[in-house]
């Protein structure tokens, strides 16, 4: 007993608090190598290996707080069902082929026996719940089933996601870098709640290699086989964990995707009605995706989504939350009774739990994060009058992307979800584009000078000559 930490079904053992030093240092090692490479060419590398240390650091503190304060959670679920298809893998290797490529059934379930030990049920025949196994079931061979060291490498893959997002912003507006480091790999609720075994890591990871695939392929017009590969595989991930988020990003990648076109046109009445007809057909075709894949949407189908909210509202009144819930007080579950909800549930999505509704040291830090969103955005409707945003919107379509996206997801997030747990969770998904759409609306002293710059910027990364390859 000395040797070992235990909780529930998960040991930390001796030897893997020695290992950690040892697989960071190796990470480490080569995140530096590959910093220096890159740095020869794009100065932002030297934000890559603190970032990604920050993120590991979130990886241990997320463990640490999900061990021995919150007792355990899906993230331990996880790796739990984890475990019995890594035992699985070395018992019967035929029997894992069927688990991790095959559909998830009662045959193939009957392949684990009482010495592998069987997933969780209710996370082996959920679509998307089973997807994340299948994802960290092959770290769990190069950690020898380490909870620990898994959640580290989770971060050092999942982080190579929030490095793109990263580097799509800070290109576009170079001299705000040090505002989006903050915002996309510094913050802390992204830090510790995108560090886990959770979809949510796995999520934010997939949309940060999308925005950046969308961006070399459809604006700086980088035609390259590779990152049209990688871009579906992402979307695919996406499609399987959480498919809602695909339609958050439909709108503004859109009209991100055709600013070009919309640019060239040259009557100004004809380019402001074409923006919101673009918004609309993709809010269209978005609405026509929700319900062809509404097998897969989860509490997010069209046909659920008002149910989810009511049922939800009304769960929230049970006595084992102590405390920790809201109520929007939604009652009517049509489409117009969810639109008349939607300053509360925004409001919910983005900035609550307030400091006045912490209930421990977690949300008190949340809520420190909500009132430092709430500052920002006061600050931002100050210094931009409706018309100047509505004209920066046109401009700057990336702005009008992160806008729409963290609108809609925040929207959805606080209409659907009652306990602030996991409201602080499910914010990260957009949390990093919000703050990035506030530092961009919000005025500098250098704003003219920067609005020259994201001009000459945006042309030259879009007619930029290949970089030279080293001898």
């Amino acid at each position: 007993m000395a040797e070992t930490v235990y909780f529930g079904y998960i040991y930390i053992h001796l030897w893997e608090l020695l290992a950690l030093p040892f697989y960071m240092g190796i990470i480490l090692f080569f995140a530096n190598i590959y910093k220096r490479k890159k740095m020869r060419d794009n100065p932002l590398y030297k934000y890559y290996t603190w970032g990604l240390l920050v993120k590991m650091l979130g990886g241990i503190g997320f463990v640490l707080v999900y061990l021995y304060v919150y007792n355990g959670g899906d993230t331990t679920n996880y790796f739990e069902s984890s475990m019995a298809m890594n035992n699985l893998f070395y018992a019967d290797f035929p029997s894992w082929l069927q688990n991790e490529f095959g559909g998830a059934t009662r045959e193939h379930i009957s392949l684990f026996t009482n010495d592998t030990g069987f997933p969780l049920e209710y996370l082996y025949f959920d679509t998307q719940t089973y997807m994340v196994i299948r994802l960290i079931n092959p770290l769990l061979v190069l950690t020898f089933s380490s909870y620990l060291l898994t959640t580290i490498l989770l971060d050092w893959i999942a982080f190579a996601g929030i490095w793109r997002l990263f580097i799509v912003f800070s290109e576009h507006y170079p001299n705000r870098k040090k505002l989006f480091a903050f915002a996309i790999l510094f913050f802390p609720s992204v830090v510790f709640w995108g560090s886990g075994i959770l979809k949510d890591t796995i999520t934010l990871s997939c949309t940060g290699w999308v925005v950046y695939c969308i961006h070399r392929l459809f604006i700086l017009k980088k035609n390259r086989f590779r990152l049209t590969i990688v871009l579906f595989i992402n979307l695919f991930l996406i499609f399987f964990i959480k498919p809602y988020v695909i339609f958050a990003l439909l709108p503004g990648t859109l009209l991100w995707v055709f600013s070009s076109s919309i640019a060239s046109i040259r009557n100004v009445a004809f380019r402001f009605l074409i923006v919101p007809f673009i918004f609309i057909i993709s809010i269209g075709g978005g609405v026509y995706l929700l319900s062809f894949f509404g097998s897969y949407m989860g509490k997010f189908a069209l046909d659920k989504i008002a149910h989810t909210a009511i049922v939800t509202q009304n769960d929230l009144k049970k006595e084992y939350y102590h405390g920790h819930s809201f109520d929007i007080g939604l009652t009517d579950p049509s489409p117009t009774g969810l639109m008349k909800k939607f300053p509360e549930a925004f409001w919910a999505g983005i900035y609550r739990p307030g400091i006045w509704e912490s209930g421990n040291v977690v949300m008190l830090i949340s809520g420190l994060e909500n009132t430092l969103l709430l500052v920002l955005t006061i600050s931002s409707i100050f210094q931009t009058s409706l018309i100047a945003f509505f004209r920066k919107l046109l401009r700057e379509p990336i702005l009008f992307f992160a806008l729409s996206f963290s609108v809609f997801f925040a929207f959805s997030v606080g209409i659907t979800t009652s306990n602030f747990g996991a409201l602080v969770r499910f914010k990260i998904s957009y949390l990093p584009f919000f703050l990035c759409a506030l530092f961009i609306l919000i005025k500098r002293k250098d704003e003219e000078v920067e609005l020259t710059n994201v001009k000459r910027t945006s042309k030259a990364l879009r007619f930029r000559s290949p970089e030279p390859k080293p001898a």
